[in-house]
């Protein structure tokens, strides 16, 4: 089999190495005809090649790649995390140096492979050779100055004296669990922004970010979202990195989602996924349950592709459980499945949002004020509405720490009191469905008679943020709705200066700075 990067290479040349691939002597690390001949063609076509090759001496794949890299797969013949996988690589470096990359170390450790062996080519000719073993958590080697004169007993027996004798862990070979590797596919000016803002997103859900790759891009790939130039990059992060998932911060369609797990060998995530696992995390009332697995239902239902893997990935609700039949042709009968599962999750939400509904006329009827906490997630709602009500509240440096809306009483003074609401946080992008499937809990702004919102005024993002919050309260009906702007964590920014014009106040939810001023300015807008 020969894989890898053929474009433009001739049909005999193909032929000549798809003839390679055969039986040779076992007691030959590498056969030196078979060698010659691909240090010739490696030369002349000025591209790294490697050739796997099992302990019985048969070549099992030919892989080529460009002049400084070679895409490596796992072949593995044996079983157990204390054995080698049986298979040992032999590749060229078009460049005459013989010398082995930290590359090709990390792929020998992350393929637990039998050995791994570069050969300098220079003119078509090999020159040195510089063979690796495992050797616990590092390595042993050989170097030979000449390929053709390496010994080859030498190495053979050394592969089988480190197995008998070191056991190679699983833990120091496979991909680490919980680390990510972040992907934002963008041409806006503020992508590193946007993948800060994911890796925040990624920390909430528990993940570990190894990497981040930017790719500045007029338009996302339709098959990888990224370009094969970069999916290239993320494949080679994967091995150096151990990563086990890859994040996008696009939007990604299934088939996208299908190519990219299949060119990568690991699990792949979209921002709206990330954030699906978030949510389910830190939903705990029954409504807040029942949103979350509607949005995931909501969200599944485009993508569907019959294989269910999609659904399981995201698991976190009843509901994603029931497409893990198999095959394609179970496609439509998933699809229906999932369609009345959502409209039965959306009439059980309906009643819930009706008894809300009369919760808030018998309130309106009884003359009690309400006010709503509003803002980005992260800006400091919580920690404000604990400062105020001491409600206990979850606080957390973290997104959608709070997900479950909180009302309290408030007392001005005998005769006067008002409800306050501490609601979810807002954030840029967020799918329509899941604003649809939070909007009964998103409406307590709507229904409000004042508004604070609440701004980190440390994050230099800030105003990107209003924005999202005002345009999220207009689609909700509640542009225009008194605000008073609560500029938060004063006390990271002393120099900060409220804009003229803005109703306003600076204050700090965490040590109650401010927090008097804020109450008398809602109070004056309320009474």
């Amino acid at each position: 089999m020969i894989y890898g990067n053929t474009k433009g290479v001739k049909r005999v040349t193909l032929e000549t190495l798809e003839n390679l691939i055969a039986d040779y002597d076992k007691n030959a690390f590498v056969d030196r005809e078979l060698l010659a001949t691909v240090a010739e063609i490696s030369g002349k076509l000025n591209r790294e090649i490697c050739v796997y090759i099992s302990r019985s001496g048969r070549v099992m794949a030919i892989a080529m790649g460009d002049a400084g890299t070679v895409e490596l797969k796992e072949f593995s013949l044996r079983r157990g995390s204390d054995r080698f996988s049986g298979v040992r690589v032999i590749h060229t470096h078009p460049n005459g140096n013989g010398r082995l990359s930290d590359m090709d170390l990390s792929a020998l450790k992350h393929l637990r492979l039998d050995a791994m062996a570069a050969v300098g080519v220079d003119r078509g000719e090999t020159t040195d050779m510089e063979v690796a073993f495992l050797d616990g958590n590092g390595f042993q080697g050989f170097y030979f100055k000449s390929a053709e004169t390496a010994d080859d007993d030498k190495i053979l027996k050394k592969i089988t004296e480190l197995e008998k004798d070191i056991s190679v862990g699983a833990e120091s070979t496979e991909a680490v669990p919980g680390t990510a590797i972040l992907v934002n596919v963008t041409q806006n000016a503020n992508g590193k922004t946007e993948l800060s803002e994911l890796a925040r997103l990624a920390d909430t859900a528990g993940l570990t970010v190894v990497a981040e790759v930017l790719q500045p891009k007029a338009s996302p790939d339709k098959m990888f979202c990224v370009g094969q130039g970069k999916l290239d990059e993320v494949k080679r992060l994967i091995q150096t990195k151990r990563a086990y998932y890859v994040v996008f911060n696009n939007g990604l369609t299934g088939s996208q989602l299908k190519n990219l797990e299949e060119a990568t060998g690991v699990k792949v995530l979209d921002r709206s996924m990330l954030i699906l696992n978030i949510f389910a995390r830190h939903a705990t009332s029954n409504e807040g349950k029942l949103q979350v697995e509607l949005a995931m239902m909501k969200y599944t239902l485009p993508k569907l592709l019959g294989r269910g893997k999609e659904l399981s990935r995201i698991g976190g609700g009843s509901g994603s459980s029931f497409t893990r039949g198999s095959g394609e042709t179970k496609l439509e009968e998933d699809r229906r499945r999932l369609r009345r599962q959502i409209f039965e999750l959306s009439e059980r939400i309906e009643k819930l949002k009706s008894e809300r509904d009369l919760r808030r006329e018998r309130r309106r009827k009884s003359g009690v004020k309400t006010v709503a906490i509003v803002g980005y997630t992260n800006a400091g709602k919580s920690t404000l509405m604990n400062n105020v009500t001491k409600a206990g509240v979850l606080e957390e440096d973290k997104l959608f720490a709070t997900l479950d809306p909180v009302t309290r009483k408030i007392f001005v003074d005998i005769k006067k009191e008002y409800l306050l609401t501490d609601t979810v946080g807002f954030i840029d992008n967020l799918p329509h469905e899941f604003i649809d499937a939070f909007r009964s809990t998103l409406e307590e702004a709507a229904y409000a008679d004042v508004l604070v919102h609440v701004v980190d005024a440390s994050s230099e993002d800030r105003f990107r943020q209003m924005r999202v919050v005002d345009d999220v309260l207009e689609s909700l009906g509640a542009g225009g709705k008194p605000t008073v702007i609560a500029y938060n964590k004063c006390d990271l920014v002393p120099d900060f200066e409220i804009p003229s014009g803005e109703n306003a106040v600076m204050i700090s939810a965490k040590n109650g700075k401010g927090i008097a001023e804020l109450k008398q300015k809602i109070e004056g807008m309320l009474f």
